[in-house]
Parts: structure tokens; sequence; C-alpha cells
């Protein structure tokens, strides 16, 4: 039996390569996925690595583009077509307008319905339970509206699942990762509980996802491993590194908070999805999480970090559309 296609947009970026980690067959054993990997140029360093792997094939597409997009549906209908899509949009960076965002979801999720595929998977993101969602602003209120569009799909034929990552454990590697610590632990309040997912967690209950499409079919999936304080975050990660999480001086994080608006936001927007969930206002959280780790069971923060304690992390200077310069400046 041939393998399915999967389209994966995104296809570079954490979700992307943790989603074709976890498609790849294990050894001896017939694949069951082939990852089209979406990129808008397979002559980058990650596309040429993709291009190595027996079980993916690289595709370029302008996800800006209706036509690039539906050329490359079309192309793929000389083996088998596209049987099932991931779609995840890159992050347009803190406070920037997501205008683009909305359009390349509701585009991919267009043609989709179009030419018929059997599983479709959006990766949104979590917040504070769908009665908020009017209040959402930026890039946010993109992934509501790209939700709300991909649901109306689901009345014309659209197999469709959302999946809702939390805040990815990856946020405090590298430099950006000490400003992330620091302003946490200065800007929460102590209660104040995280929903943590790693990010090859994301690509594992994707994957699970799309083995049993009928299981999580117009069903919307919470991707949170552990719920945490950032004083707890800290205890857990000394516990599993021996080290406590690496973090830029408390009065600076002070400054970065009090001059940038976009920091602030993020900082409430925690604190309103620890609120909502906590005094009830979002009773469908558990149920979403327990749906996702029935797709694959997510790690936990400690574990994450004890697979992570000997690994050497590097993240640009830039990274997620969020720079040291910006955030420290106000920008951003």
């Amino acid at each position: 039996m041939s393998p399915k296609n999967i389209l994966v947009t995104g296809a570079t970026g954490q979700q992307g390569r943790a989603l074709i980690a976890a498609l790849r067959p294990k050894q001896d054993t017939e694949a069951k996925f082939h990852a089209l990997a979406l990129t808008r140029s397979s002559t980058g360093p990650i596309a040429k690595q993709f291009a190595l792997e027996k079980h993916v094939t690289v595709v370029e597409g302008d996800m800006m583009s209706a036509e690039s997009m539906r050329k490359v549906f079309e192309d793929a209908k000389q083996n088998g077509g596209v049987w099932g899509v991931y779609c995840v949009i890159a992050f347009p960076g803190l406070g920037a307008k997501a205008d683009g965002e909305e359009q390349q979801g509701k585009t991919v999720a267009d043609l989709a319905l179009e030419f018929g595929v059997s599983a479709f998977v959006y990766s949104s993101s979590e917040r504070r339970g769908d009665k908020f969602d009017d209040e959402q602003v930026g890039s946010s209120k993109a992934k509501v509206n790209i939700e709300r569009h991909v649901r109306q799909l689901g009345e014309k034929g659209l197999f469709w699942t959302i999946l809702r990552p939390g805040f990815f454990m990856e946020n405090y590697n590298g430099q950006i990762g000490s400003i992330t610590v620091g302003v946490l632990k200065v800007g929460l309040k102590p209660a104040t509980t995280m929903g943590l997912i790693a990010a090859d967690d994301i690509g594992r209950v994707a994957a699970g996802i799309l083995e049993s499409p009928e299981t999580f079919k117009s069903q919307i999936l919470v991707a949170v491993g552990d719920l945490l304080t950032i004083s707890e975050q800290d205890a857990a990660y000394k516990e599993a590194t021996g080290r406590s999480m690496a973090s830029i001086p408390s009065f600076l994080a002070r400054f970065i908070i009090t001059i940038n608006e976009h920091v602030r936001g993020l900082i409430s927007n925690v604190e309103l999805f620890h609120e909502k969930r906590m005094n009830g206002e979002y009773s469908e959280y558990e149920a979403r999480v327990a749906l996702a780790n029935k797709a694959y069971p997510m790690r936990t923060f400690k574990a994450w970090a004890e697979e992570n304690k000997k690994a050497v992390v590097a993240r640009d200077k830039s990274w997620n559309q969020v720079s040291v310069w910006k955030l420290m400046t106000g920008k951003q």
C-alpha cells in the first residue's frame, strides 16, 4: 500500500520539523505517510536536509498566492494526491499585523476542501477559551478567524481537527530564552500557572491525529503537557539538570516590561488563561488536553529538561520574528 501524502506547511519551522520527524518510519518498517514539505525555497539548509530523507519530498510554494498553492495540490495528483494537510502558519511577531497569516490559513483550508483531503489539521494556539475569542487581537485574532473558517468549511465536507499548542518549552532556550524567563519571573503572579508543551510533542500529537483521523474529526485538542508556575518550572528544571533556568537580572526584566507593551500583553494573556481556567469559565480545557494525550502522551516539563540537558541549544538572535534588540527597545 502506498504511503499517504501529507502536505506540511511551515515545514522548516519547529512544528513542521517535529511532525516530519514523527512521520519518519521506524527501521525495517514501511512508511505509512509521505511528507510533502512545503517551503518557499528548496535550496535552504533545512530543505536540503529534508531532501535526504526517503519519506519526504520538498515542494516549493508561496502561501500568499492561491495560484501557487493550487499548483502544489495539482502537482501532487501525479503521486496519489494530497491525503492530509498539517497547516501551521509562521508567527508574524509580537504586535505585528497578522492579515497575511489569516489569508494563508484560509487559502490552504479552502484548497484542502476543494481537493478533498481526508484529514486537515490546523495548528492554532491555546488561549483562554472560546467564549473570549472576540477579545483576541493580532495573531491570536487571525487564528480565531482561521479556526472559524475551518469549522464553516466542515459544514461543506472538510474533515478537520484543530490543535492548540500551549507555551513552547523551547522558548526558554538561548539568549531570548533568558529574557523570557526573567520577564515571566518578574511579571507573573506567584500562583499563575502556564500551559507548557515541547515542540517535538506537538509533532507527535499531530501524527497521532493523522493515524486516526476519525477519532479526532471535528475536535479541538489542546497540546499542553504540563501546568506549572514559573517557580515550579525553575524547580523542575533544576531537579532535572542541576542548574536553574538562565535568566536576565530582575531590574532588566522590569525595564523591558515597562517599555514594551507587547511583552505586557503576553503576560496579561498568561494571567487570563490561568484565571479563566481556575474560575471555571474555561470548562472545556481538561477534556481537550485529554484528547491530545489520547493522540500522544505528552511529556512533563521536567522530562523535557532531562532529555535536553546535554543538548547544545543554539538560537538565532532573531527567532520566531522576535529579536533581542526589538525586545530591549520596545519595538516588539
